[in-house]
């Protein structure tokens, strides 16, 4: 058993296919087959994937043995950096972006790292907040820049760097009939009007649905919408009550056509933060340097 059968393997289990595995390792299809061929001899009969059903997925004896092989990446990365003293890392830094972010992240952050760090190559994946920490947790992140709430938790062995604030607001139409009652509003207010959010999953949501069940208020979802032009389109169009970053907001082409409802009883503030595994690894120069990027494009 060695070290290139044991990425070969991660690389497969995470890609989902063979030929994915081989363009993230930089291989051929049949020398990645044959590296996990290799790597299954080691198990004798016992299946790691099951290749009954197209794709295979991993058999609960491959989940397993996944764990311990990310362990293993993870503790040859934390000794590389020891021995090289990560002056200038190289390799796959697989970094996980919330959505809501990419836009400010995917660009001058990461074209700087690029810069900086030419032997790096980036792999960038985006997911909800939730999801990006189990990533790192598992190892099949090296870091995330995650929209944190108070609807997240961070585990054991898991570090997260606040970066900066941002404020999530509840909008709605312009075009909507004046409230009869002085300003502000409260949930009560709203516990009738229609929402349009993001799927379960989403942090946001996941707060909001918290501060309606604290009050034992009824939420009123009208449409499950992926994503918060989307979202922010619809409610200009057709009415009904939304959340969107700050920020995303006063950038938003439907701004004109939509107004943030001051609510007395609901704030969200929200902490952009740098999540990463605890223990030191050879890319922390290069996470370092995004961090302060993000830090940087959030003043």
């Amino acid at each position: 058993m060695n070290i290139q059968d044991i990425e070969a393997f991660v690389a497969v289990a995470e890609a989902g296919s063979v030929n994915r595995a081989a363009i993230r390792l930089r291989l051929t299809q049949p020398a990645t087959t044959r590296r996990i061929q290799s790597f299954e001899q080691n198990f004798g009969t016992a299946p790691l994937f099951n290749r009954a059903v197209k794709p295979a997925v991993l058999t609960s004896l491959g989940l397993h043995v996944l764990e311990h092989c990310r362990r293993v990446l993870a503790a040859v990365s934390e000794l590389e950096a020891c021995s090289a003293g990560g002056a200038d890392p190289s390799g796959d830094l697989r970094a996980g972006v919330a959505h809501g972010l990419g836009e400010m992240v995917m660009t001058t952050p990461l074209d700087v790292l690029r810069r900086t760090f030419p032997r790096v190559r980036l792999q960038v994946s985006s997911s909800w907040t939730t999801d990006l920490i189990e990533e790192v947790r598992r190892g099949a992140l090296d870091c995330a820049v995650g929209l944190l709430t108070e609807a997240h938790s961070i585990p054991a062995g898991v570090t997260s760097i606040a970066l900066g604030a941002e404020q999530v607001v509840v909008v709605g139409p312009k075009k909507a009939a004046a409230k009869s009652k002085a300003r502000p509003y409260r949930l009560r207010d709203l516990a009738e009007r229609g929402w349009f959010l993001n799927p379960p999953g989403c942090g946001c949501r996941a707060a909001l649905v918290k501060a309606f069940e604290r009050q034992r208020l009824p939420i009123h979802v009208a449409a499950e919408v992926f994503g918060e032009d989307l979202q922010l389109s619809l409610l200009a169009q057709s009415g009904g009550l939304g959340l969107v970053p700050r920020r995303q907001f006063a950038h938003s082409l439907h701004r004109r056509a939509l107004r943030i409802l001051d609510v007395a009883d609901f704030t969200m503030p929200v902490t952009v933060a740098l999540i990463r595994r605890s223990a030191a690894g050879r890319f922390d120069p290069a996470i370092a340097q995004l961090a302060e990027q993000v830090r940087a494009a959030l003043r």
